[in-house]
């Protein structure tokens, strides 16, 4: 008998994992991932060596349909983190939480909520500057972050050469206008990521931020829109991004 009642416990949850990666993939299932770090009860974005921190994994579902985010609770989460060597990315470590004991039934995630995976970490004596971490939690796909290392130099990082374009000059309410970030700089720029409409006045009219930073090496570029809405007094606006730079249009 007692081998019969684990027979099906073990089917139960065979066709539980079934179900739902059935229920992740069959409908509008669509997550945002975000990693940022935690020192105490604290976000930070600035850390020193030898600090003990948290890198956080959280796992959004902003569809209409359940996620399966993992086969098993506590979620499995990794972390790779490199630093900038010259412009490119140097591997310094991976770190990960796997539990040595886990449950095993469907991680869901229901439309509109969320889950934090969170991986210690201690930060080497070694590293120094700006450093990108690329982290990822069950089925959720990979997120990033760039946090600096408290007294080191970033002298190899520059915004100067940042420019904001836009692709045209001219626009007219229900248009859409197509923002362009260049780093034509001979550095690596990073800053935040987003834009800020300001009209003659200095007044805030739209502004679209992210919590993430973008790292733009020698070249590359980053590309956002907006959509003139109505009602916009006719005149020149200003479109920050990148740091402080800018691009000036006129609304009619």
């Amino acid at each position: 008998m007692k081998w019969g009642i684990l027979a099906v416990i073990t089917l139960g949850l065979i066709f539980a994992g079934v179900y739902g990666a059935m229920v992740a993939h069959g409908g509008d299932a669509t997550v945002d991932v975000k990693v940022y770090l935690v020192k105490g009860d604290e976000k930070v974005s600035e850390i020193s060596p030898g600090d003990n921190v948290k890198i956080a994994v959280e796992v959004e579902n902003t569809g209409d349909t359940a996620f399966a985010l993992s086969p098993h609770a506590p979620v499995f989460a990794y972390a790779d983190i490199y630093r900038y060597n010259g412009g490119d990315l140097e591997k310094v470590e991976s770190v990960k939480f796997e539990s040595k004991y886990v449950m095993y039934h469907v991680v869901m995630i229901e439309p509109g909520r969320n889950y934090t995976a969170y991986i210690d970490w201690t930060v080497p004596d070694n590293v120094s500057g700006i450093l990108y971490i690329e982290a990822w939690a069950g089925n959720a796909p990979k997120g990033n972050v760039t946090v600096t290392v408290a007294g080191t130099s970033t002298n190899a990082y520059s915004n100067e050469g940042v420019e904001v374009y836009t692709d045209s000059l001219v626009y007219f309410a229900g248009d859409v206008v197509h923002i362009k970030v260049v780093n034509n700089g001979d550095s690596v720029a990073i800053f935040g990521s987003g834009f800020t409409v300001v009209d003659d006045y200095g007044n805030v009219v739209a502004q679209k931020v992210w919590r993430h930073q973008v790292i733009l090496h020698p070249g590359e570029s980053v590309e956002y829109t907006w959509t003139v809405p109505d009602g916009l007094e006719s005149g020149w606006y200003y479109i920050y991004a990148g740091g402080n730079s800018y691009a000036i249009i006129f609304i009619y």
